[in-house]
């Protein structure tokens, strides 16, 4: 049984915001910002959520910046963790507040940006399958409120973890029993679930999809002339294009470097393709990887000088303003570029 359930208040709290902040101000101007941090400490369970991605996406500076966006998240879905760990939930919650949760305690010190985050003493206190069984839960009650694609890709993850470790899934197996119909194995419905996720167009779900068909591609690497392999490498490549034609940077530059070199690299390797270059294609995705920048655009940067440098020989300045891109991003790369 779920011990998740919302009320619907949250549908009076979204119009409080509509109406007196969104309208007023937009979604993400510096007023809005405000009004939103007023509005939040009143209470309403939406504002709650936006003050908290604001801090944990570091719009707003604070020192324990995902510590502080959690404790904001557990007031957005109703939750307080009392310091002996008991769970006080409330039917009085926005329920897209419930898969950011879960999406904290899967990947808290273990993946995403997560990984080296400050010390945040309420998921500390609880095991590897508390996490697991809260966020099974969470993301579950997520999606019979709203379609969340992040949710059904949070899930396909879970289920791809215990795929992988019988011990871990013997622990979960009465929580997913009780939440998720089963109906194959688990690495193929951790598939499934990403591929959904994908089709809503969560670039990550499609990311994990493009990954997991890297490892099968080095797996079939001996028999690259067959169909499945192509087929395979054809996934891959589409995988890659549902993230990348959405300005996702790693998709993008992973695909502008299958068309410019046929590299595809997996976990345990890399496979060369030579046969889906295209240089015209590999500049455009490389292109693609720069419009929404992160740490991965660097490279996207340092692909275009490599292997475009003509385009930098008479304009001095483009060189120059994309060097200082990558140094402002990924210093490590910049290091890389300094050799070119």
């Amino acid at each position: 049984m779920n011990r998740f359930r919302c009320d619907g208040s949250y549908e009076d709290d979204m119009y409080e915001y509509t109406e007196g902040v969104f309208k007023k101000y937009g979604a993400s101007s510096r007023s809005a910002e405000r009004e939103i941090m007023i509005l939040a400490e009143e209470g309403n369970t939406v504002a709650l959520k936006l003050y908290a991605d604001m801090i944990f996406y570091k719009r707003i500076f604070r020192r324990n910046a995902y510590r502080d966006a959690f404790s904001l998240y557990l007031r957005s879905a109703g939750i307080s963790i009392s310091e002996t760990g008991e769970w006080e939930i409330s039917e009085r919650a926005y329920p897209v507040s419930y898969w950011t949760i879960a999406f904290c305690l899967v990947n808290y010190r273990r993946g995403s940006f997560l990984i080296k985050c400050e010390a945040i003493p309420i998921i500390d206190s609880m095991t590897v399958s508390e996490r697991l069984s809260a966020a099974i839960e969470l993301a579950v009650s997520s999606l019979q409120h709203a379609v969340i694609p992040g949710a059904l890709n949070l899930i396909g993850h879970i289920l791809y973890v215990l795929s992988k470790d019988d011990r871990l899934y013997e622990d979960l197996k009465d929580v997913i029993e009780a939440n998720i119909p089963i109906k194959s194995s688990l690495a193929d419905m951790a598939e499934e679930y990403y591929k959904e996720a994908a089709r809503k167009g969560y670039v990550y779900a499609a990311n994990n999809l493009a990954a997991r068909e890297a490892d099968r591609i080095l797996q079939m690497e001996k028999e690259a002339d067959g169909e499945a392999f192509k087929s395979a490498v054809d996934r891959y490549a589409e995988y890659l294009k549902m993230s990348a034609d959405r300005y996702e940077p790693y998709a993008a530059n992973r695909l502008g470097l299958l068309y410019m070199t046929g590299e595809i690299r997996g976990r345990e390797g890399v496979v060369i393709c030579k046969e889906y270059t295209d240089a015209v294609l590999a500049k455009e995705y490389f292109n693609k990887a720069t419009v929404c920048p992160d740490a991965n655009s660097a490279w996207a940067y340092f692909n275009l000088i490599k292997y475009f440098h003509k385009d930098y020989d008479n304009d001095i300045e483009h060189m120059n303003e994309h060097m200082d891109y990558i140094k402002e991003l990924n210093p490590y790369v910049y290091g890389l570029a300094m050799e070119l």
